[in-house]
């Protein structure tokens, strides 16, 4: 039964690690491709999650899919 409990233990530390470093990687990546506040983005990941990564991911990046800023010139 210790197994089991120091299993999920161990999983729930490694979510909790990857919840962390979603959040900072979101607050850094916010501020260079995102023409919304990062702090904003923050917010939202940290009360939404999951769903709130995803809407970052889509919508958040500046519709450029990470080339906000950036124009092709022919």
């Amino acid at each position: 039964m210790q197994t089991a409990g120091g299993a999920l233990f161990i999983f729930l530390l490694v979510l909790f690690v990857l919840y962390l470093a979603a959040l900072v990687w979101v607050y850094a990546d916010a501020q260079t491709n995102s023409p919304h506040s990062a702090v904003l983005w923050t917010l939202v990941v940290f009360f939404g999650g999951f769903l709130g990564l995803l809407l970052y991911l889509l919508i958040g990046r500046g519709g450029t899919g990470g080339r906000a800023g950036r124009q092709t010139q022919f």
